[in-house]
């Protein structure tokens, strides 16, 4: 039998686009799944590596961190004196004044960028989002919706 109005190729090349149209949304949400394991995963990751650092154990190996640490910030605390006596002894005490307006500024500085990139993670995270709705709904109507 012919197919004079081309009914049957018609169906045959619906069919195919459907199906095509099938796998290109399978593999485009594979791939957003992807994208967010490994964020989801990378977070997971920083999370217990905080939660390790933060843990206090009972082993003397805590301890002697501890006053590692102690012994650390007092010679900072030290040099810092001896510093801020150079300084005033050399320039004066309006110089030191100034040196402590740009600690203070570069530590402000740290704060900023450090915000900065949480908001940059932020925005990064909500744009996958997007994308991932986005693809679902482009997939529903190609799949079932108006567009088929």
């Amino acid at each position: 039998m012919s197919d004079p109005f081309g009914i049957i190729s018609g169906t045959k090349q619906v069919t195919k686009t459907l199906n095509e149209s099938v796998k290109a949304s399978e593999e485009l949400s594979k791939a957003i799944d992807g994208v967010l394991a490994v964020a989801d995963k990378a977070a997971k990751e920083r999370t217990a590596s905080r939660k390790k650092s933060r843990e206090v154990s009972a082993d003397t190996t805590t301890i002697i961190e501890a006053v590692d640490e102690f012994q650390r910030l007092m010679l900072a605390k030290q040099s810092e004196e001896k510093i801020k006596e150079e300084i005033t002894k050399k320039y004066g005490s309006k110089a030191w004044d100034e040196i402590q307006g740009i600690k203070a500024r570069k530590q402000w500085e740290e704060r900023q960028d450090k915000y900065l990139e949480q908001n940059d993670r932020r925005v990064m995270k909500s744009v996958m989002a997007l994308c991932y709705i986005f693809a679902t709904w482009i997939a529903y109507e190609c799949t079932w919706g108006r567009w088929r």
